[in-house]
């Protein structure tokens, strides 16, 4: 068995056991959160809250952004 068919088998047995996922991933959530915020937080201590969420949740997805483009890359150098 290879690492990803080990990884995929160990999600569907902790995901099969757990009948709430939104309360066990909020957790994970919160910190993400958190560390965005703590980011824009400290580069702009003077802005208000909800400023502070908008560029904070624009970070986080510009993160996201560039983790979607790694498998497409990854296919791209490998067709060359």
């Amino acid at each position: 068995m290879n690492h990803a068919a080990a990884g995929r088998i160990g999600a569907h047995t902790r995901w099969g056991r757990t009948p709430d996922r939104t309360a066990a991933t909020e957790p994970a959530r919160k910190a993400a959160t958190s560390k965005w915020l703590t980011e824009v937080r400290a580069e702009f201590p003077d802005l208000d809250d909800a400023t502070l969420q908008q560029l904070a949740d624009s970070r986080r997805r510009a993160h996201m952004s560039r983790i979607a483009q790694l498998p497409r890359q990854r296919r791209a150098k490998r067709a060359a």
